[in-house]
């Protein structure tokens, strides 16, 4: 007798049965189990957070000619681990747009020792309302060189990556029913993603005018997703006001007046030779909290061979002074300190350089606080200062920064 056409649904639903039971087999390594009803790949729309930092990592390993990208692995990993557990992922990027059931934020730190590379990662896992619903570490290691050549960060990224959501799907039993994708990434307080144990970089910043505004170098902010002061021992909040790319230049608002600030000199004049302080935090963490005052001379009113606007000091910086603020003797800002000469790398060439240091002229510095909408003042060049005139007013002035991812 031939099989009348009900009789197909039911034989294709048998069929079907063991096929969906062997892709959940599939997506999960040998030997794990989830709670009875979870099923994989999971309805649960989940965003990922990644620091930026951690994601634009890379470095040229010349011993063998590749490049590493640690961050390249973990982006890779959050977008294939992610659609085999999960149907809808949506990672985080700076724009912090779209919906989630459920928020995870990911801080992975990546070590080597003899050949063994380990990345742990501490992650937190939130609810459309904000609220920490799991917190946790991971741990992955594995030879450097597994998979190939560097093939240690894809591999440790994956297995990490994978270990995290496997602990959310055991823990969370989570289900689009369960958690609806009600949140909105616009809404979500940057402050509960960031890892506050350390920041991911340090600067320096100084006040511009009175209504507490502060300068630094752009650079110092990239990629934070929490910028924070601190004055008189205690964090102060900032807000991006204005940044430049190009000229390095960025303005922060504290919100709080002062009194402090810093002119600059009418003109924006920069005379060879004249003597300047330089204020900055170097080495936060390392070297104590309170400021780095050092003195020197414009060395050269020019930088590095086709740069544009900066000029050469010689007041010693370490890294953590940039955005600090070069000072005249009559107490004006003359620029910005934004780098120096990487001695490590010139020593390799045999070569020794000697507090090169460069900072953004104060004419640029002015252009910018122009065409950005930002208040400062400006005063005649003060012919009879002193050190002591300097040292006042750019201790008077200057902040910590620390950026947090």
């Amino acid at each position: 007798m031939r099989p009348t056409a009900a009789r197909f649904p039911l034989v294709l639903l048998a069929l079907a049965l063991p096929l969906a039971h062997g892709a959940t087999e599939r997506a999960l390594p040998k030997g794990v189990q989830l709670p009875k009803g979870v099923v994989v790949p999971n309805d649960t729309t989940l965003a990922i957070y990644l620091p930026g930092g951690e994601l634009a990592s890379r470095f040229y390993v010349r011993s063998i000619g590749l490049w590493a990208e640690p961050g390249k692995a973990l982006d890779d990993a959050r977008r294939d681990v992610g659609a085999r557990l999960f149907t809808n992922i949506v990672p985080v990027t700076g724009e912090f747009s779209g919906v989630f059931g459920l928020l995870l934020a990911m801080h992975p730190k990546w070590s080597v020792e003899r050949g063994t590379l380990r990345l742990d990662v501490h992650y937190r896992v939130f609810g459309a309302d904000a609220a920490l619903l799991l917190e946790g570490n991971v741990s992955q290691s594995v030879g450097l060189n597994s998979a190939g050549l560097l093939g240690g960060f894809p591999n440790a990224a994956l297995r990490a990556t994978e270990s995290v959501l496997i602990e959310l799907l055991q823990n969370l039993a989570p289900s689009a029913t369960k958690f609806p994708p009600k949140g909105e990434l616009s809404a979500v307080r940057r402050e509960l993603l960031v890892d506050r144990e350390a920041p991911v970089s340090t600067g320096t910043a100084f006040y511009i005018n009175a209504s507490g505004e502060l300068l630094t170098a752009a650079h110092v902010l990239r990629d934070c997703l929490v910028i924070e002061a601190t004055r008189d021992e205690k964090p102060v909040p900032v807000t991006l006001r204005a940044s430049s790319d190009l000229l390095d230049l960025a303005v922060v608002g504290t919100g709080q007046p002062t009194d402090k600030a810093l002119p600059l000199r009418v003109g924006e004049e920069l005379v060879l030779g004249e003597a300047v302080t330089n204020v900055g935090f170097p080495l936060q963490g390392l070297l104590s909290a309170s400021p780095n005052l050092t003195r020197g001379n414009v060395s050269a009113q020019g930088g590095l061979k086709g740069s544009l606007g900066l000029f050469q000091f010689s007041a010693p910086i370490q890294p953590g002074s940039s955005g600090g603020p070069v000072v005249s003797d009559g107490g004006e800002l003359l620029g910005v300190t934004v780098g120096t000469l990487n001695a490590a790398a010139l020593i390799k060439e045999g070569l020794l350089p000697q507090n090169v240091n460069f900072a953004l002229e104060a004419r640029y510095v002015a252009m910018f606080l122009r065409r950005s909408g930002v208040a400062f003042t400006e005063v005649e060049p003060r012919a009879n200062g002193d050190l002591r005139t300097a040292n006042a007013a750019a201790l008077g002035a200057v902040l910590p920064l620390s950026c947090y991812q």
